[in-house]
């Protein structure tokens, strides 16, 4: 029955529903004489109380629902949809409702039709109850039959206006159905909002056992990340699925719908500020310049090309030697630009930065003003046990690109460099630390010449982990929480610096405007987070329970595999203590040691030299000769760190 009323097309329900409010307004009147003469009467018969004649009383009865019925059409009572009603609803119903019985009994006293003015009062309010009531349970029995199986049990974190606009608009969604409230005022334990329960969040959770609790939604707010992280830190520790759904301000037209549920991800545990980017430095080196971008298939790289492409240059390059990436990558970049009605000229290279014919062919092609060389070999593992493709790409394909922007005097190069090129204990970081090295030596040989000679600006921008790149470990722990488990920890101690993909570039940029030449920029990361607790905390908000000792019926248990091969226990950003601010206050400046022009080609010379014959042990031998720091075995202990 509940179906074929679902099923029936709109405007026969809404003929249904005036049918109904016909028969229910009569009957309304009819039971007011009947409760003021405290008898059952004819109206055939007329009233006795007052001497009305059949003909008023039938006149009587049947005039409000044709007076009250228009009205209800005009004020657009019929276009609600009944199991979508809200409080906004019964208001209106109390209006037009005030408004028709004053409509109704003006013409009853201008008739000079007989009755006593009580049964007009107790018209209004049975007129009011049968009108509300009769929507309230249709509302009630359609939404029983809309909700399937699918529909979730949720509670909502928050009492304050935000939360109550968005409860509202859930309230209207079938496949959710709001429970209560969590609050964490005690004062307002045990109140009601909108017919639903507030819960104080200490008792929070026999209530999602006792209520069948699927998911905890919490209200998002961009302008008050902090707040997002508060809530989600004191329930993380709870059995139950986190979700985030935006306030109505950030919904376009204030209008929900099903995607704005979002899954609370590591990112809102991160503790950090995004800092709006400054405009003029993040114009500065791309707006109607030609600007190349080397490694643009991987995640910095392709990142770097969607902000660039944002900031209307003149010529977009890209480069990548993986066909795949780089046609990922461009197909995204021309769509983008292509709806955008972009005048960028974007053009796609499919080569290697180490490939010096090609380099030297491609800057006596393009009038280059701004690099930013992301191309590099950097999995710590993989680097580890291929020695020669790293120096290759991270050592060689560096020099190659970096001789080409000084000798083409091309206004900026910026190099993406990492946390691991500090004291490194791995081939990857040793390559990377060179490659600053390089750069720092061509500023020098910038810094001697005429300014009328060269103009070039090196620098390099260092940071650490960044999420969802995929060197990452986050893809890596949701891929294995998503199998059912287990997640892999190499230690526990392990601790790591992170920070978004799109901060990570924007500031990337914004480093490189800054540059005066020979910087070794610094990106502000926030405070390190041990990896075990990150971990732990995704597993929380998957909705699983950690499998440990004293947990052995859990759902994903962590295992420790070891430190791989180079990997330390902490990363630092810097060598020394030798850190200056700059203007923005994200980004840093180191002052390290380099070495000489001379002394880097000589080394660059000895890396050429290499040859897939070369043993593991000669390559090592070199990058220990090469004055990066590099020390394999050099794995300070956790406690060492902290103290120091």
């Amino acid at each position: 029955m509940k179906k074929n009323i679902l099923e029936l097309p709109r405007n026969f329900k809404r003929l249904i529903l005036i049918l109904f409010d016909f028969i229910s307004l009569s009957l309304a009147v009819y039971a007011s004489f009947v409760m003021r003469s405290d008898s059952f009467f004819l109206p055939a018969n007329g009233y006795e109380l007052t001497g009305a004649s059949s003909d008023h009383i039938y006149l009587t009865i049947f005039l409000l629902p044709i007076v009250s019925i228009p009205l209800f059409i005009i004020s657009r009572l019929y276009r609600s949809v009944t199991r979508h009603i809200g409080n906004e609803t019964y208001v209106k119903i109390l209006k037009v409702t005030f408004l028709s019985i004053s409509t109704w009994s003006i013409i009853i006293l201008l008739l000079e039709i007989p009755i006593p003015r009580s049964v007009i009062l107790m018209t209004f309010i049975l007129s009011l109850i049968v009108t509300s009531l009769s929507r309230m349970v249709a509302r009630s029995i359609l939404q029983s039959k809309s909700r399937n199986n699918n529909s979730k049990n949720i509670l909502l974190y928050g009492i304050d206006n935000e939360a109550i606009e968005v409860a509202q608009m859930l309230k209207k969604y079938e496949k959710v159905k709001l429970q209560g409230f969590i609050t964490e005022a005690k004062d307002s334990k045990g109140t009601v909002i909108q017919d639903r329960p507030v819960y104080l969040l200490n008792d929070i959770e026999p209530v999602i056992s006792y209520k069948n609790i699927d998911e905890v939604f919490l209200v998002d707010n961009e302008n008050d990340k902090n707040s997002l992280r508060d809530k989600i830190s004191k329930l993380k520790d709870l059995k139950i699925r986190i979700r985030k759904i935006p306030n109505l301000s950030m919904m376009s037209d204030r209008q929900f719908n099903p995607s704005h549920i979002k899954k609370v991800d590591i990112e809102d545990l991160l503790g950090r500020k995004t800092v709006e980017p400054d405009q003029y430095l993040i114009k500065a080196c791309i707006e109607n310049k030609v600007v190349l971008v080397t490694g643009c298939g991987g995640s910095i790289g392709s990142e770097l090309a969607r902000q660039i492409i944002n900031l209307n240059p003149k010529k977009l390059l890209l480069v990548d030697h993986s066909e795949y990436l780089l046609y990922e990558i461009d197909h995204e970049i021309n769509s983008f630009a292509e709806k955008k009605n972009s005048s960028t000229e974007i053009i796609s290279h499919l080569n290697s930065i180490a490939n010096k014919d090609f380099v030297d062919t491609l800057f006596s092609q393009e009038s280059i003003d701004t690099i930013y060389h992301a191309a590099a070999y950097k999995h710590v593992p993989l680097v580890e046990n291929n020695p020669l493709s790293a120096i290759n790409t991270n050592i060689l394909g560096t020099h190659c690109l970096a001789t080409a922007a000084y000798k083409n005097n091309v206004e900026s190069f910026v190099l993406i460099s990492s946390d691991k090129a500090v004291r490194p204990t791995n081939i990857m970081g040793a390559t990377k630390r060179f490659a600053e090295l390089i750069c720092q030596s061509f500023q020098e040989i910038v810094d001697n010449m005429p300014s009328n000679k060269s103009k070039t600006k090196f620098c390099m921008v260092r940071f650490g982990n960044v999420l969802d790149t995929s060197g990452s470990v986050i893809p890596l722990f949701r891929k294995q929480i998503s199998m059912g488990g287990p997640v892999t920890v190499t230690h526990p101690d392990v601790i790591r610096y992170f920070m978004t993909i799109k901060e990570a570039t924007e500031l990337v940029i914004q480093a490189g405007a800054l540059s005066k030449g020979g910087e070794i920029f610094i990106l502000e990361m926030g405070e390190a987070m041990n990896v075990l607790e990150l971990a732990k905390d995704m597993i929380r908000l998957s909705g699983k329970e950690i499998k440990d000792k004293s947990n052995s019926d859990g759902d994903i248990e962590i295992i420790f595999t070891g430190l791989r091969p180079g990997e330390k226990l902490y990363e630092e950003l810097s060598i020394g203590n030798n850190i200056l601010k700059t203007i923005h206050s994200h980004i840093m400046s180191a002052q390290e040691e380099k070495i000489s022009p001379d002394e880097v080609g000589k080394l660059i010379t000895r890396f050429s030299s290499l040859t897939n014959s070369s043993s593991h042990q000669d390559i090592c031998d070199l990058l220990l000769d090469s004055t990066t720091g590099y020390s394999p075995t050099n794995i300070v202990e956790i406690d060492t760190f902290r103290k120091n």
